[in-house]
């Protein structure tokens, strides 16, 4: 229990004693009572303590120790009201008994969203000096000096909100999902089809569950028995591909400060499997509570919660980025988002830009609420925005996430109504508070074109033309994840010794229905290996493919490096020949195809002579229309065979 709470009921119960007029059966009578009702707070048995004090008032009308309990108890139960005017009664009876009470009645207006009336009297808090107060509660008075000017500023921020057309949307995810325990701090896999989330029943563990056939989500489930164990888990969040988790083990033998964070990676073919050992993150953790971590879609920057030392008080967020040798750099206190209170549960959206967070500590509804802030060019971030009545209420709200397809978001809240504790809420995504930029992720897999087989290790560049390229390398599935501003033309060039080098483009636009591009490729397996440089009188024979964007013809940047690249190989260029078709996939009629594959052979001859070939020695063609069970954008293409 709260020992704010233990010491404010002690000092409640002395003094009370001190009321208690002896020599009289109604008084000891209803002294009894009030000693019952001590008895019981301490246990936290909270429903059978206020049956006592209100029995107590019925013998003692005026009893004012009695309504000072009171109104505590029923704050405990939730019945805010009650807990107000209890406290008015006792303002009424004896308005210089306890300091501390006019704090407490503040907060219960505080959960009914009458801000004014919570406003004046944390001003009659703070105003008053403690000599004139019968109670001596200074060490409750410090806990709550402490937040006075944050509950302050709350109460203005709030008290000019207009609330008139506020209304219900969120829904609560039920009890598939929530418990009379904690739920919080939940998180989307990639593609949306599971949502993993903390749960506090009987320690604190990490659940997932997927949607059901029946609509709704599906009975939740232990995420991994490799991850779990009787200590607390939780907090966690995963790369948006699925692979790596990130969480926080708390008591664990090799935790430094009570909770660090961890990671591991997953088998994402094989119902989240653990593959590999789960690891503390190295760069991260320190000798203080580090949790709640937050990884960027790239992989590359991670956001989290630590009360370690160099914060401006209270649990701040951090930032860290990933450094080439795998390990995170020194974390960075991110001084302009967090204030003297808590800032927690960070995410990042797909953008790269958006970040939401829990805090107490900015202006909200009352106790924590989650606010967005965005990174601008200069790399500062905007001041916290409180995401509005439509999330956020007087009760606690911990962590957030949004859908792959932006429509949707889910987040925890303490609101009135739930289960039990803090429950997972489900609400339709607003544009004011939606992420500044939307994104489309790119979920590929790259193959063999003889053997269908995956192929691990194949270097990957991708971006727009004229920008800095993205890096990967296919994993064992041969698989790579990328999250790119949508509506782009992107051109990719996927290269590995053993392959033909492949240069593709494609328009990237994401839908509500499929959020995630998916696309694969298949590479053709080199048939002669070949040196750096090729000597004038070996003959080769090579080919090279060049892929476009539906109904384009144009080539990028990426690919003009490449067309380079591959003439420059040969030692001497004047005795290379090669011969360029174009052509096209089955969107519009033939005509129009076969003029699109002869621009698109053109273009990439025309490009190839600039680089100081003969035009004796470029032909080109258009193909018209591929036929075939193949995709769309590999029909998209040219093909340039080499010989010498």
């Amino acid at each position: 229990m709260n020992k704010v709470f233990i010491f404010t009921i002690a000092c409640i119960f002395i003094l009370g004693q001190a009321y208690a007029q002896p020599g009289t059966t109604k008084a000891k009578s209803a002294k009894q009572l009030l000693q019952d009702a001590e008895v019981l707070i301490n246990r936290q048995q909270f429903a059978p303590a206020k049956s006592a004090l209100e029995a107590a008032l019925k013998q003692k009308k005026n009893f004012v120790i009695a309504y000072r309990l009171l109104g505590i108890v029923n704050a405990k139960l939730g019945k805010y009201d009650e807990s107000a005017l209890a406290y008015e009664k006792l303002f009424e009876l004896s308005p210089s008994l306890s300091k501390a009470a006019y704090f407490e009645c503040a907060q219960s207006y505080m959960k009914r969203y009458k801000y004014d009336r919570a406003l004046a009297l944390f001003n009659l808090y703070k105003n008053a000096s403690s000599r004139d107060y019968k109670a001596d509660e200074q060490t409750v008075q410090l806990a709550y000096d402490l937040t006075l000017d944050r509950e302050i500023r709350s109460c203005m921020y709030a008290r000019k909100i207009d609330l008139t057309e506020m209304k219900e949307d969120a829904i609560n995810l039920g009890l598939n999902i929530n418990s009379v325990a904690d739920e919080y701090l939940p998180t989307l896999t990639g593609d949306g089809r599971w949502l993993i989330f903390t749960s506090n029943r009987g320690g604190e563990n990490i659940l997932m569950s997927k949607p059901s056939a029946s609509g709704g989500w599906a009975q939740a489930r232990s995420i991994s028995k490799a991850i779990n164990t009787p200590r607390n888990e939780g907090m966690a969040k995963l790369t948006v591909c699925g692979r790596t988790i990130y969480f926080s083990a708390c008591g664990w033998e090799n935790v430094e400060g009570g909770c660090d964070i961890f990671e591991a990676d997953f088998d994402t073919q094989n119902d989240f499997a653990v593959v590999d050992d789960v690891r503390p993150s190295l760069g991260l953790n320190s000798k203080m509570w580090d949790s709640q971590p937050a990884i960027s879609c790239d992989g590359k920057t991670m956001y989290f919660a630590s009360n370690r030392t160099g914060g401006k008080g209270g649990t701040d967020l951090w930032m860290s980025t990933l450094a080439d040798d795998g390990l995170w750099e020194p974390p960075v206190n991110m001084d302009g988002i967090n204030t003297d209170g808590d800032e927690e549960a960070p995410y990042i959206a797909p953008d790269g830009l958006t970040l939401y967070f829990s805090s107490n500590g900015h202006p909200g509804f009352g106790d924590a609420d989650i606010f967005r802030t965005v990174l601008q060019e200069d790399k500062t971030w905007t001041t916290p925005a409180n995401l509005g009545y439509s999330v956020n209420t007087p009760f606690r709200e911990a962590g957030i996430v949004i859908s792959p397809d932006g429509t949707t978001a889910y987040y925890a809240s303490q609101k009135e109504g739930g289960l039990g504790g803090l429950d997972i809420y489900t609400i339709a995504m607003h544009p004011d508070i939606a992420p500044e930029k939307t994104n489309v992720m790119v979920d590929a897999y790259v193959y063999d074109a003889a053997t269908k087989e995956p192929i691990e290790n194949v270097k990957v560049k991708i971006g727009k033309s004229g920008t800095e390229k993205q890096e990967f390398k296919t994993d064992a599935y041969g698989r790579f994840f990328v999250c790119l501003p949508n509506n782009n033309s992107y051109s990719y060039i996927l290269m590995n010794q053993e392959y033909q080098t492949f240069v593709g483009a494609e328009y990237f636009r994401r839908n509500k229905d499929e959020p995630t591009k998916k696309i694969e490729v298949f590479l053709v397996p080199n048939t002669t290996k070949t040196a750096a440089k090729i000597p004038n009188k070996r003959k080769v024979r090579k080919n090279l493919s060049v892929y476009f964007d539906s109904g384009k013809y144009n080539i990028t940047e990426i690919q003009k490096e490449q067309l380079e690249r591959m003439v420059n190989q040969f030692e001497d260029k004047t005795t290379i020949k090669l011969e360029v078709t174009g052509f096209a996939d089955d969107v519009g009629n033939q005509d129009f195809n076969l003029a699109l594959s002869v621009e698109r052979a053109k273009m990439v001859a025309d490009y190839l002579i600039s680089l100081g070939l003969n035009s004796s020695q470029v032909t080109h063609e258009g193909g018209g229309i591929v036929h075939g069970d193949i995709a769309k954008h590999q029909k998209r293409r040219v093909e340039i065979i080499i010989s010498n």
